[in-house]
């Protein structure tokens, strides 16, 4: 598994204007660090599938629901590992969650994003399609949140 034991993981290096006047990363810059992992994480599991070939930004999915809870600050230069998972399958939305790291191992971070299948043309939801649920379930290899 990996360092924050979800099934998908990437690292960020915490950028100057991510800084607030307190001198850690503002809170509102974790979503930002969320939204970085959640599309590296959908990108990595439609690698290799039809899906693949089109752009993200064609992925029918729009985020509905964001939230942080804050464990300790995040300092200038850290490098933070983000690990991120599908957590929930509703009919048509699904559940992310994340977990950030400190480079001591210390928890940063916890997240949780919920997102719609939505065609845009239209304007409406519409069911996960159980391809997608399939992809996810064999990359996640049984993992389920802690």
């Amino acid at each position: 598994m990996t360092t924050t034991n979800y099934p998908y993981e990437t690292m960020i290096e915490v950028a100057f204007r991510d800084i607030d006047a307190m001198g850690h990363v503002n809170n509102a810059v974790f979503f930002s660090y969320l939204e970085f992992a959640r599309v590296k994480y959908l990108a990595r599991l439609l690698a290799g599938t039809p899906l693949e070939r089109e752009s993200l930004l064609d992925l029918p999915v729009i985020l509905v629901e964001a939230a942080c809870s804050y464990h300790s600050p995040a300092l200038l230069s850290e490098h933070l590992t983000i690990g991120a998972g599908l957590s929930r399958f509703g009919n048509k939305s699904f559940d992310m969650v994340y977990r950030i790291l400190g480079e001591d191992g210390r928890l940063v971070a916890r997240g949780k994003t919920v997102q719609v299948m939505y065609d845009y043309a239209t304007g409406h939801a519409f069911p996960i399609p159980e391809a997608f649920k399939t992809r996810v379930h064999s990359y996640q290899n049984g993992w389920s949140p802690d």
